[in-house]
């Protein structure tokens, strides 16, 4: 079997075109992901690892993390 050596990406500079581009790409699916019932189950889960983002308790706004939520209105 083949060992391939690591590749270190540290110093790799991309355009910002090519990364708003994926981005754009990318935004729509992760949003499906999220709205479905899969994915609010595992971000639930992902919640109950990190109370710290939950801004349903009073420790996650304590804490100073800002996290916004966004309407997820697919009708644009």
């Amino acid at each position: 079997m083949k060992k391939y050596s690591k590749i270190d990406y540290t110093n790799v500079e991309l355009p910002e075109e090519l990364l708003t581009s994926f981005a754009k790409a990318l935004v729509p699916e992760i949003r499906k992901f999220y709205d479905s019932d899969e994915g609010k189950s595992y971000f639930e889960k992902w919640l109950a690892k990190h109370p710290e983002y939950d801004e349903r308790t009073p420790d996650a706004r304590a804490s100073g993390v800002s996290v916004s939520v966004q309407s997820t209105s697919h009708d644009k």
